[in-house]
């Protein structure tokens, strides 16, 4: 059976794989480690393009995994990136195996810390681009992928990009707000090139019924 077309009734939780229940619990764990961005390890595990060309490669992933205080909460941050990376990262491991997150995760963590050390230096951090990257990669899909569609529907991804936009514009200060947009652009480009590969290279989506 085509697995992207097979029903489970299950709650996503249940299903996400180790790679989503690995990035989750490596962020919750360094969030507390670092006691939310202001200890030690937070300088080890910042970006930083002078240690970064000195070798120190996983620089270019780990921001991801430092989370601040957020809307006046110091849990705020951690909790929401967290819900979003649970359910987008375990639906899409559930549907379209470990491997394809990892290359997920990676390609978006690492354009969204390169796109954060360029425009804000060293003081940002979190999970927040990649899941812009899971939302716009969920939502394209979902042309295809009808529980994609039935998770991040067009009311939802709108939503999400007007928040995006709100931090541009300075309604919703403190968000790395490149970082929230190359997450989502890469997450869409990833979406757009499975869905013409698994399409025959043919251009105009057809939702499934």
């Amino acid at each position: 059976m085509d697995r992207y077309h097979s029903y489970d009734p299950s709650p996503v939780w249940m299903r996400a794989g180790w790679v989503t229940w690995l990035i989750l619990g490596t962020s919750v764990l360094v969030t507390l480690a670092t006691w939310f961005g202001t200890n030690s390890l937070t300088d080890w595990l910042r970006w930083s393009a002078e240690d970064i060309a000195a070798g120190q490669w996983w620089r270019t992933i780990t921001p991801v995994f430092l989370h601040f205080k957020a809307f006046g909460s110091i849990f705020t941050h951690i909790l929401f990136n967290c819900l979003w990376w649970l359910m987008l990262g375990g639906l899409i491991e559930s549907y379209e195996g470990s491997l394809r997150l990892i290359l997920l995760f990676l390609f978006s963590a690492i354009v969204g810390n390169t796109i954060g050390g360029f425009f804000y230096g060293s003081y940002y951090g979190g999970l927040s681009g990649v899941c812009f990257a899971l939302i716009g990669y969920v939502w394209l899909r979902g042309f295809d992928v009808p529980e994609y569609r039935a998770m991040v529907q067009p009311p939802l991804f709108y939503a999400c990009v007007a928040f995006m936009l709100a931090g541009f514009i300075h309604l919703i200060p403190g968000m790395a707000d490149w970082v929230h947009a190359s997450g989502l652009a890469t997450g869409l480009l990833i979406a757009l090139l499975f869905q013409l590969a698994t399409r025959g290279w043919r251009w105009l989506p057809q939702r499934s019924e």
